[in-house]
């Protein structure tokens, strides 16, 4: 009797376990499915601020290049977008450099996320973000979605299976 609760306990702490780490999971790969879905979006700000979770932001005002990075980094000032080449990165710098002089317009931002769209349609899937990574993203929500609800399930299962049962009188 008293094994077979050590065993039910432990078998229902390994799903609560299991489902916990599915959870996480799941919040992990919402957070990775946001940036990657923002990942080759251009962000065009007024004045300096950096607004949503963007690689590139642009100021509408002269088309200068912002850093948006965290305190105490290093901004460079240039474009820069994951799994883009060098050659790549300065065609987008040139782009803005030229339409920025007088401003952004709506069609000129539409130019520059143009040519940031078409570029980012050939970088290979191991070269984009978390490209590299076996579970991600969408991949990782789903997965996370399975180990939460098998665990809270083998969890109940576990205990009920285990709970003491009332034998008929005889």
């Amino acid at each position: 009797m008293w094994m077979r609760f050590v065993l039910a306990f432990l078998g229902a702490l390994a799903g609560v376990a299991l489902a916990a780490y599915g959870a996480t999971s799941v919040l992990v790969g919402f957070g990775e499915q946001r940036y990657v879905d923002r990942a080759y979006v251009v962000g065009f700000v007024p004045g300096s601020g950096c607004g949503d979770a963007h690689d590139l932001y642009l100021r509408i005002e002269d088309g200068e290049v912002l850093d948006c990075v965290p305190e105490g980094g290093l901004g460079s000032g240039r474009v820069h977008l994951t799994g883009f080449t060098d050659d790549q990165e300065d065609q987008v710098q040139d782009l803005v450099e030229q339409l920025g002089d007088d401003g952004l317009s709506a069609e000129d931002q539409d130019e520059v996320q143009r040519l940031v769209d078409s570029i980012a349609a050939e970088v290979p899937p191991a070269e984009r973000p978390y490209g590299d990574q076996a579970v991600s993203g969408t991949t990782r929500i789903w997965a996370g979605a399975a180990m939460a609800v098998g665990g809270m399930l083998g969890a109940v299962s576990i205990l009920f299976l285990a709970a003491p049962r009332q034998r008929p009188p005889r």
